[in-house]
């Protein structure tokens, strides 16, 4: 059976997706084991795709694309900056088509386009992430639960003036958008979020929920005593109160200064009838154990895999962070699909313009992508990876120099699945 990739570009008009893009949609979510949409609601919900890029492998004869990969722009906060991603998602393969090479078509035509268009960085989340290592792709940042129980937990600091008020959907993102993008420039590995993400996050409603509305989902935004938003949470609840104390699930939370976060905790544990908050995404260093007269109020979780990045323009990538040291390393790098591959001098003897080129000079260090793609916020450790024979040190010493070099201001961490 021939097999050809092909490029959709989304149209919507009156709010309604073209035909072809609602057949990819469908096949999309039948890969991905969701149960049918009402094609009126598949129509609506595939209108948000507008912006954005849609590939499937085609069977001759056949209208419905047997894999799927959704892909768009967007940036990355990176140490000391920013830098373009190129951000994958929707990878799915028809059940009756697994293990013939279908996901290989359609993510190396994904990569390579993204990398003749000067993208020097693709990411992508999922929960069988070990599988795209052998495209290069390299864990990059980890996530854990957090467990706050209300019932014990009580505040150092006394309550802050400044005021909270509610939004709704159609005022979250102008109010809380600002201050998610101050937000994320705190932790290396966050990502911007898009105009369809800000709806889906208030309402619920996306294709994988078949647009269904989450009646049970809130948002706060706190201002400082100036009029200042410097904070926010979005929040559903997950289980009632009838049973005996409910339990809130936080699904965003954004803050700009510490009084924020503090004041939205705050709000959080007094709430009426809630026993427990628990936030599944968190970052791996959040401070509200140190919030409390009791840490043990707040339980954490074992850290879990988030987010997964591949280096396609080493230059590009490695020139847009910045570095606590100046140092000059030669880094050997291996890559069978050549983005990444050569040996790079990274010098950043100019703080402010690190140096990052080709070089014939014996290498310090020798890696693959998938692992280049782990080092590159600072969030894994390059001695360690030495030690698990992920990486080879070719100068003694050479991944203590690299450790210090990589490592960030604050933990790499991203709260947006995608």
């Amino acid at each position: 059976m021939t097999h050809e990739v092909r490029r959709i570009v989304p149209h919507a008009a009156e709010g309604v997706a073209d035909a072809d893009t609602v057949t990819w949609a469908r096949a999309m979510l039948a890969a991905f084991l969701r149960p049918r949409v009402p094609p009126g609601d598949l129509a609506r919900a595939a209108a948000d795709y507008v912006g954005q890029r849609l590939r499937g492998v085609y069977e001759t004869g056949d209208p419905a694309p047997v894999a799927t990969l959704r892909s768009w722009d967007t940036r990355m906060s990176v140490p000391g900056g920013e830098v373009a991603v190129d951000a994958v998602t929707s990878i799915g393969v028809r059940s009756t088509h697994r293990r013939r090479g279908l996901l290989r078509a359609v993510l190396v035509d994904d990569l390579a386009d993204a990398a003749r268009a000067g993208t020097p960085v693709a990411a992508l989340t999922s929960t069988q992430g070990a599988l795209y290592e052998r495209f290069g792709f390299g864990l990059a940042s980890w996530n854990r639960a957090l467990r706050l129980d209300t019932r014990t937990a009580t505040f150092r600091a006394p309550e802050a003036t400044g005021r909270l008020r509610t939004l709704d959907v159609a005022t979250l993102p102008s109010a809380a958008g600002p201050v998610q993008d101050r937000a994320r420039r705190r932790h290396p590995g966050s990502m911007d979020r898009t105009g369809m993400s800000w709806t889906a996050l208030m309402t619920g409603e996306n294709t994988f929920s078949g647009m269904t509305a989450d009646p049970h989902r809130h948002a706060v935004l706190w201002s400082d005593a100036t009029g200042r938003p410097d904070g926010y949470v979005v929040y559903r609840v997950a289980q009632d109160w009838a049973g005996g104390a409910g339990e809130i699930a936080v699904l965003d939370l954004q803050a700009t200064t510490p009084e924020s976060y503090r004041e939205l905790w705050r709000h959080l544990v007094s709430l009426d009838l809630v026993g427990a908050v628990i936030w599944n995404d968190a970052s791996t260093d959040e401070p509200l154990p140190w919030l409390l007269t009791d840490p043990r109020a707040a339980a954490a979780g074992a850290g879990r895999e988030m987010l997964w990045l591949r280096i396609l323009d080493v230059p590009a990538a490695f020139g847009a962070r910045r570095y606590p040291v100046t140092e000059q390393l030669v880094l050997a790098v291996a890559d069978p699909a050549g983005h990444a591959a050569g040996t790079w001098l990274l010098d950043t003897t100019d703080p402010v313009e690190p140096r990052v080129v080709t070089t014939t000079a014996e290498p310090d260090v020798a890696l693959d992508a998938a692992t280049l793609g782990s080092l590159y916020l600072g969030g894994a450790d390059p001695r360690v990876l030495a030690r698990a024979g992920r990486l080879e040190e070719r100068t003694p010493g050479a991944a203590g120099r690299l450790a210090r070099l990589l490592a960030a201001p604050s933990v790499p961490w991203n709260g947006i699945r995608f």
